[in-house]
């Protein structure tokens, strides 16, 4: 009996580290060969980014469906390539991989996985029953604007006051926040709203932003009537709109968020964002000490910081000092050599023969060269010593000169 052969093993191509360039016409023809999903692949970004680099560059790609088609042979044809003014080549760069997890402290870890498993015991309502405070004052605010606008006089100011109803992706979030919310106080953190509305968790006394809105998508619709009428020529024949897709995305804003933890979760029909509660709360406890760590982190790199610039500052100054007292010793040494020429002139005037009997300005010679001597005391740096001299010297400041 023949051996069975064995199946090939296919190593899977290494995710692109370098930018991939060609032109619209080769990307064109790239997306019509290879699926979208499997192309984008080859160049390191997700499927949705290739079809938004294939929009901006007007790329006509394959739509929903087209692969099962064209596989039993019924692909429509190819939409042609419109043409373009630009000549310029197509850059695509690959996606950089997000930080690999952190390994939690034991401590750390178990709180989350405390957290998680507490969060897996409850159950998002099909009713908003005693809202949170936050949410409760949503709902006040969307009321007073409505009474507002009903109790306006003036049509069209009615119509700019009056709020948009609460769709159902609207009132889910509102449930599905209010849960996560008095989950996080039941772990001993607080929800605050901020100013304009922005969300804030506060957990061990540091302060976590974050965000939960409605996914877009962009979609082509075609132009109106009025938007035909004043079309350009060359003007695409439908416009860009974004719509809402009912898909809620869950956000951390933190800059200071610790890298490795997970700061965005984006629900699927396979995975909604009921399911997601337990790990947005575990991953909200797990970060309080991390970011308290993180804050310690910074202030002691801060407190090294200024110590560092203190002693640089002193340095500085300690240089100056001692280059200041050095200009001070080289003043008194040429004072010193002065006072030495002096003297000796003054020796020498001793020396010529005078009329004692003159006077000048009421002085004789004689009491002219006493009062000499005098100065010349009185001025040497070394008459009372070296410790005198070098009295002067440590005695100079960092403002004896302002120069």
């Amino acid at each position: 009996m023949a051996e069975p052969e064995n199946p090939v093993q296919t190593t899977p191509k290494p995710r692109p580290t370098q930018p991939t360039t060609m032109t619209r016409e080769e990307l064109y023809s790239a997306v019509w060969t290879t699926p979208m999903s499997r192309l984008a692949e080859e160049y390191g970004i997700s499927g949705n980014g290739l079809a938004k680099i294939c929009d901006r560059e007007d790329i006509p790609y394959p739509p929903r469906g087209y692969w099962a088609q064209h596989a039993v042979g019924k692909a429509p044809k190819r939409t042609p390539l419109p043409k373009s003014s630009s000549a310029r080549s197509i850059t695509i760069g690959p996606t950089p991989l997000p930080p690999p997890p952190i390994e939690l402290p034991p401590e750390v870890k178990q709180q989350a996985d405390r957290a998680r498993a507490s969060a897996s015991a409850f159950v998002v309502p099909e009713r908003l029953l005693r809202p949170h405070a936050v949410i409760a004052s949503w709902l006040a605010e969307h009321e007073e604007k409505k009474r507002q606008a009903r109790n306006e006089r003036d049509p069209w100011m009615r119509n700019l006051y009056r709020p948009s109803e609460f769709t159902e992706t609207d009132r889910r979030k509102h449930r599905i926040l209010d849960s996560l919310f008095k989950a996080i106080e039941r772990q001993g953190g607080k929800v605050v709203r901020g100013e304009r509305g922005v969300l804030f968790a506060e957990v061990l006394g540091e302060k976590v932003e974050f965000q939960v809105r409605e996914k877009q998508k962009q979609e082509r619709r075609p132009l109106t009537d009025d938007e035909k009428r004043w079309r350009s020529p060359g003007d695409n024949g439908w416009k860009k709109e974004l719509a809402p897709t009912g898909w809620l995305v869950f956000e951390i804003k933190t800059w200071q968020w610790p890298a490795g933890l997970r700061h965005q979760w984006l629900e699927s029909e396979k995975q909604p964002m009921e399911g997601m509660l337990p790990d947005i709360l575990a991953t909200f406890v797990a970060a309080g000490p991390l970011l308290v760590q993180q804050r310690k982190d910074r202030e002691a790199a801060e407190r090294e910081r200024h110590l560092a610039e203190k002693l640089r500052y002193e340095e500085q100054q300690r240089r100056k000092r001692d280059a200041n007292r050095w200009r001070k010793f080289r003043e008194l040494a040429q004072d010193w050599r002065e006072l030495a020429t002096a003297r000796d002139f003054l020796m020498a005037l001793r020396s010529v023969a005078t009329d004692s009997s003159v006077e000048i300005d009421g002085r004789c010679v004689e009491e002219w060269i006493a009062w000499a001597e005098e100065w010349l005391q009185r001025t040497d740096p070394t008459a009372n010593g070296v410790d005198a001299v070098f009295k002067q010297v440590a005695d100079v400041s960092d403002w004896t000169y302002r120069d």
